[in-house]
């Protein structure tokens, strides 16, 4: 399922064309980044159908972040989880990493969950040797919870929610 792209003084968060999924996939090079990125279900290597069908992108809100000249900095993903909206498989460009792009990532998606399907809650995972999202995260206002009693990886992830609103950039 994709919706709308949403726009924030000339970044743009909009669906993944067929192009998109094919430079993606450029982004993981080996088994253990796509594990970082998906978790242990994610199948590698892929071809353009597993990827897409484990992407699940026919299932989840999914987006692609573009810079003013609309380069493909980022893409993230999510869906309806326990009542909130649930990032998910987000990711910036390898070369860009570190430079802010993650927070206007999960800002954005956060203001299109918001537009789209009324979320004001927010959740995600983050395995725990991540120490560059997870402090993304915390950074942003996300908060360690209590693992949930149903979620695969317990005691290698953390699980992380939100549900003020986000700092200014």
């Amino acid at each position: 399922m994709i919706t709308g792209a949403v726009a924030d003084d000339g970044w743009r968060l909009g669906p993944p064309y067929d192009a998109d999924i094919e430079e993606l996939m450029q982004w993981f090079p080996n088994a253990r980044s796509v594990d970082r990125w998906s978790g242990p279900r994610f199948r590698y290597p892929f071809t353009p159908q597993s990827f897409r069908h484990d992407c699940r992108l026919d299932e989840v809100h999914s987006y692609c972040l573009r810079d003013p000249d609309g380069a493909m900095c980022g893409f993230g993903q999510y869906y309806d989880r326990d009542d909130r909206g649930h990032l998910a498989r987000l990711i910036t460009h390898p070369q860009m990493r570190r430079s802010g792009i993650g927070k206007r990532l999960i800002r954005m998606l956060i203001s299109a969950a918001r537009t789209h399907s009324g979320h004001t809650r927010y959740s995600l995972f983050v395995y725990k040797d991540n120490g560059p999202a997870y402090r993304c995260y915390l950074s942003l206002g996300f908060v360690v919870q209590e693992y949930p009693d149903d979620a695969p990886l317990k005691g290698k992830c953390y699980f992380l929610t939100w549900e003020d609103d986000l700092p200014e950039a």
